[in-house]
């Protein structure tokens, strides 16, 4: 508003300094004192254009606020363009007996329209149309610019929260295929089976529905679904997790490298052949890096839904879009991936 206010000032001085201007007899004060026109020619511009640019900054607003929205928007175009007329006319003739008043003791000619005082007026009257109309224009550029974003965000997140919710049935089923083993072999370790379930699930409740976490309660939760794995085990498996780096203040999309562990365990596991499980998380200065390798060992009837990865690349187009590389190297007898997530 105070841009405005001060854009309009200077366009109602503006006349004023376009032309030479004298001492203290063309002064406002002087003119007010008398009651004359005074001699500066510079006032007498400033004067004759004073109610023709009062009306003008009137129809701006007009414009703007109303005949816009009411001709235009509505594609009534004809009664546009007559309205535009009829408004040019009052403002033309209007500004015309003011100058009358104003000038009513000078000759004629300074108030009588000519020629070149109509045009002059035309001019103005349509640059203010042009400027009108093109913030107008900006606005509601602005306007569909902002609500295309609203819904594609809310599309994002419609998807996302799609995405996330695979996640936990995917998630779930696996955990109870390792404990419904476990129970099958009347194993000892199946009451700690299910309290490294409730651990996993108490997270994926609480925690995984925000849009972010920290990385330390990500690593808690991939630490305790692997120790949940390895207790259905045989001693042919090894895991190897390391984190390097500091990962404190570190912020992550909750359950975004589950799959990649996950894929591990449900390929990677032989009961007769080693077995290694190899990640490692690092916190670099730019980022994470965070890689898993596995062998690859026939598994049988699987889950085939291929909601796993499938999931996360998604994900990671979504929620990471130009800042991450996903590698992944499916050779016949290994499985590699290498997720690397930029935060500069």
């Amino acid at each position: 508003m105070v841009l405005q206010a001060a854009l309009w000032v200077a366009f109602i001085l503006l006349p004023y300094f376009m032309v030479p201007h004298y001492g203290e007899e063309g002064s406002i004060d002087n003119f007010i004192r008398h009651a004359s026109p005074p001699a500066d020619m510079a006032m007498n511009m400033f004067l004759s254009s004073l109610g023709f640019n009062i009306c003008l900054i009137i129809f701006f607003y007009l414009h703007q606020y109303i005949l816009f929205d009411r001709f235009v928007v509505k594609e009534r175009y004809l009664a546009y363009v007559v309205t535009l007329v009829v408004c040019f006319l009052i403002i033309f003739y209007a500004s015309r007996l003011f100058k009358h008043v104003v000038f009513e003791q000078m000759p004629f000619m300074l108030h009588h329209a000519n020629f070149r005082d109509f045009v002059r007026a035309i001019t103005w009257y349509l640059l203010v149309i042009f400027i009108s109309f093109g913030i107008k224009l900006l606005a509601q550029l602005r306007q569909t610019e902002q609500r295309a974003r609203e819904i594609e965000n809310a599309q994002l997140r419609t998807e996302l929260s799609f995405l996330h919710a695979q996640i936990n049935p995917h998630f779930l089923f696996n955990s109870l295929n390792t404990i419904y083993s476990l129970a099958l072999k009347k194993s000892d370790v199946a009451p700690t089976a299910v309290l490294k379930l409730s651990h996993l699930l108490r997270y994926v409740i609480d925690d995984a529905n925000r849009e972010s976490v920290p990385l330390e309660q990500e690593v808690n939760y991939l630490n305790n679904y692997i120790e949940l794995q390895k207790l259905r085990s045989t001693s042919s498996l090894t895991v190897n997790f390391n984190v390097v780096g500091n990962i404190a203040s570190t912020q992550i999309a909750p359950l975004l490298l589950l799959p990649f562990v996950e894929n591990a365990f449900k390929y990677g596991i032989s009961n007769h052949e080693p077995s290694p499980i190899d990640i490692l998380l690092e916190r670099t200065p730019s980022g994470l890096v965070f890689t898993v390798s596995n062998r690859k060992f026939e598994q049988g009837e699987t889950d085939s839904t291929g909601i796993g990865i499938n999931n996360v690349k998604r994900r990671l187009a979504l929620l990471y879009h130009d800042k991450h590389e996903l590698e992944i190297q499916d050779k016949p007898d290994t499985y590699f991936i290498k997720l690397i997530i930029q935060y500069t």
